[in-house]
């Protein structure tokens, strides 16, 4: 897939980093999983949003699954995502 917008795709990466820091800190205060979190913010805010923006959401999504199930722990507020899928994007090329 080419990205034919990168400013809408980096605005859907940095939603899906808003998106995890909230999830995260909702996971510190009431020490429950809601699984249904991810699929309402898809539905609800991205789904109709350009699909430029949606792959850089999604895109954002992976490689954060991706490095955690790695091993590797991710900081939310210290994580360069914008850094992270630009190398993965001149990987592909």
């Amino acid at each position: 897939m080419s990205i034919d917008n990168p400013i809408l795709y980096a605005q859907g990466a940095l939603s899906a980093q808003d998106y995890l820091r909230q999830t995260q800190m909702h996971m510190k205060m009431h020490r429950q999983f809601e699984p249904h979190t991810l699929r309402f913010q898809y539905q609800f805010h991205v789904k109709d949003k350009a699909l430029d923006y949606q792959a850089g959401f999604m895109d954002a999504i992976g490689t954060y699954m991706l490095t955690t199930l790695d091993g590797v722990t991710v900081d939310l507020y210290r994580w360069e995502v914008l850094q992270v899928l630009d190398r993965v994007n001149r990987k592909k090329k």
